[in-house]
């Protein structure tokens, strides 16, 4: 059972809460729950697309945006280097219909302030659909693009969980 907790603030009227945060109101819960449950990435961002007025079409479309996990993070630099055209090759391949764009991004980010010096790498997949939203209401083609790219995230899930873990030092896993 999915823990409840309260949305730390309000919903507005495009959203519900789901599992104490608030969600855009047409997202279905069985791609909640399945972005929640993948492996090797952590659900940032994902949006059904939605109209800034009701009589307007949308100027947002569709996307899903993943962080990798931070007990993953430790060498992806060498990780990357090793694995990058595995990645790329799968990536072209899940990701190959004119209606859909992805963007895999590395950062290695050095900041110095406060006194101290901040070190963080990052690695983010961006999921977005070409297709902007064209009612108040969300359009069947929108559900289906959510629908078959859910599947093809969870195939990206898999293989980046095998990579990642595989390099992984013994007890980090």
């Amino acid at each position: 059972m999915a823990d409840r907790r309260r949305p730390a603030r309000k919903c507005k009227a495009h959203e519900r809460e789901w599992n104490g945060l608030c969600v855009d109101r047409n997202l279905d819960d069985e791609w909640l729950v399945r972005l929640n449950q993948l492996r090797a990435f952590d659900l940032i961002s994902i949006c059904e697309g939605h109209c800034r007025r009701p009589a307007e079409p949308s100027t947002t479309c569709p996307h899903i945006k993943l962080r990798l996990k931070d007990e993953l993070l430790a060498g992806s630099g060498g990780i990357w280097d090793e694995h990058k055209m595995q990645v790329v090759s799968a990536l072209g391949r899940l990701f190959s219909s004119a209606d859909t764009h992805v963007s895999f991004e590395l950062r290695f980010k050095a900041r110095s302030g406060r006194g101290r010096l901040m070190y963080r790498e990052e690695l983010t997949a961006k999921v977005h659909s070409r297709r902007p939203r064209q009612s108040a209401e969300m359009e069947a083609s929108a559900c289906e693009w959510f629908d078959r790219n859910l599947g093809l995230v969870e195939d990206l899930d898999r293989l980046v969980s095998s990579l990642w873990r595989a390099e992984a030092p013994p007890g980090d896993s």
